[in-house]
């Protein structure tokens, strides 16, 4: 049965966390990677560490 949380275990690594709350509900993968990506480059930029324009350049190579 899943937990809908499985990123709240004690005692996972962050890898482990990432990686269980993304995969645990297969028809949901796609929209929960999408989201945590989506999450993490606006955290990126939001920071000065990645540049839209870089974000949109990388966006590019991955859909064409």
């Amino acid at each position: 049965m899943p937990t809908q949380n499985p990123h709240r275990i004690v005692g996972l690594c962050t890898s482990s966390k990432v990686y269980n709350a993304l995969t645990e509900l297969k028809h949901l993968e796609g929209h929960r990677n999408a989201k945590f990506l989506s999450l993490l480059a606006e955290n990126l930029v939001r920071k000065g560490l990645l540049s839209e324009h870089e974000v949109v350049h990388m966006l590019d190579l991955v859909v064409d």
